[in-house]
């Protein structure tokens, strides 16, 4: 009986930390989305989308709708400010936020260039476009989001 009970004492007493960590993370309040965390989730959930039919044209009236979500997302985002500028030095969050907004509309015109490409039947533009966009969005998100 004691060499049943003292490998099973022992993993109780293991386990016990990590399940204590785990309820603690339950705990924990969840950090609230800002309005711009709240504007990129509904445009991500577009954006996977439409790179995954892109190349085929017989998906172009689907993609022309994700992408006019994905556009008006991405335009209401000029109206915010990144969470990341508020640890900025004051002096120098002007020009931060000059940035972020710039990157933006690198990514609206880009987005415009997709679209006139989609209209056109030009898949095979769509997804080289829609790579650079993507390489665009994640220089933006490494320079502008905060890292979780």
């Amino acid at each position: 009986m004691k060499k049943i009970l003292l490998p099973l004492l022992t993993l109780i007493l293991a386990l016990t930390p990590a399940l204590s960590s785990a309820e603690e993370a339950k705990a924990k309040p969840e950090k609230e989305e800002t309005p711009l965390e709240k504007s990129m989730d509904a445009l991500n959930k577009s954006w996977r989308k439409l790179r995954k039919q892109a190349a085929d044209p017989a998906q172009n009236a689907s993609s022309l709708v994700l992408l006019a979500a994905i556009q008006a997302a991405t335009k209401e985002s000029l109206s915010y400010s990144p969470d990341l500028a508020r640890d900025v030095p004051a002096d120098k969050r002007d020009q931060f936020i000059a940035g972020y907004k710039k990157k933006i509309k690198e990514t609206i015109v880009g987005f415009d260039q997709v679209e006139i490409a989609l209209k056109a039947g030009d898949n095979k533009s769509v997804v080289e476009m829609l790579t650079k966009i993507s390489a665009l969005q994640k220089e933006g998100h490494k320079e502008y989001k905060r890292p979780e």
